[in-house]
């Protein structure tokens, strides 16, 4: 079956002279929906005759135009044929009409219309004949997004920070205070607070040994130029070997146990750990005793000279 097969004679006049003939096509004869279609319309009429085509589908019809619309014609035998393709789209399933108007023919007989009521495209469905085959994708759950709730890392950072500030305070009285006290009754304040925290029965005896040593230590940094907190063991030794106020054996004795306890992760018995504090506390005394001395000496020197 050829595509422009069928032709319609709709209208015929009553002598040769005046003929009309229509005829129409579509193709393809059935289509889906949205997919593009053309609509074929021939009219053959005597020469000198005037031929009026519909310029589109009417707007109220479920076919629209969806491309350029073109004509050519050709005589021959007296007669002129005239065909126009109609590129188009339906919008619905079944059968849809087209909705083009009537044809108008002006030739010497007066004007003429020819219908084109019937001129219809069969639409067809692209879903299943049963629709219950058709199982679509589940739905995605829906991305459940929680608003953060910033209070309590507030109040964390709150926390710290007050814990931070009073900690600075602390330390800045602690230094005022001590502006007012000697290097001695610094460290004997240490020792008092090194004991009154009771390390040793609560099973710390080498935190306690280390403690004691740290104070004594301050205590020679305040007092004795040569011995920097910041130096080691071994320098510290070189720079007091010839030190007149600074036991230098019972000093490095004290720091080599310490360094043990700190760096090696020694272990330290309750009694070595007493030890190494009453050492501690003999050595500040030893020193200050020592620096009283040569301070009263060189008070009765200068004093002797003067008279």
């Amino acid at each position: 079956m050829t595509i422009l097969a069928l032709f319609l004679w709709l209208l015929q006049a009553t002598t040769p002279a005046s003929q009309l003939q229509v005829g129409t096509a579509v193709r393809p004869e059935t289509t889906t929906v949205g997919q593009h279609f053309v609509a074929t319309i021939r009219v053959r009429v005597p020469n000198g005759t005037q031929v009026i085509f519909p310029t589109r589908p009417d707007s109220g019809a479920h076919v629209d135009s969806a491309g350029a619309t073109t004509r050519t014609e050709s005589m021959a035998g007296g007669f002129t044929e005239t065909t126009v393709n109609y590129v188009l789209a339906a919008w619905d399933t079944g059968g849809q009409s087209l909705g083009l108007d009537s044809i108008v023919v002006i030739g010497p007989g007066g004007q003429r219309t020819a219908a084109l009521k019937n001129f219809a495209v069969r639409v067809r469905s692209v879903l299943p004949a049963d629709t219950s085959l058709r199982k679509p994708k589940p739905y995605r759950p829906v991305i459940a997004i929680e608003p953060f709730n910033w209070i309590p890392w507030a109040l964390a950072a709150a926390a710290i920070a007050l814990m931070v500030l009073l900690f600075w305070l602390w330390r800045r009285w602690r230094r005022r205070v001590a502006r007012g006290l000697s290097p001695l009754q610094v460290a004997e304040r240490e020792f008092a607070r090194i004991d009154s925290q009771r390390l040793i029965e609560s099973g710390e005896s080498e935190r306690y040994a280390v403690e004691m040593a740290r104070a004594m230590r301050t205590y020679l940094a305040a007092t004795v130029p040569s011995a920097a907190e910041s130096a080691t063991t071994h320098e510290l030794a070189d720079s007091l070997q010839r030190s007149p106020v600074v036991p230098t054996p019972l000093l490095i004795d004290v720091l080599d146990t310490t360094d043990l306890i700190k760096f090696a992760r020694e272990r330290s018995t309750a009694e070595r750990a007493r030890e190494i504090g009453v050492a501690a506390r003999r050595i500040v005394a030893d020193v200050n005793n020592a620096i009283e001395a040569a301070n009263a000496a060189s008070a009765a020197t200068a004093k002797a000279k003067a008279a």
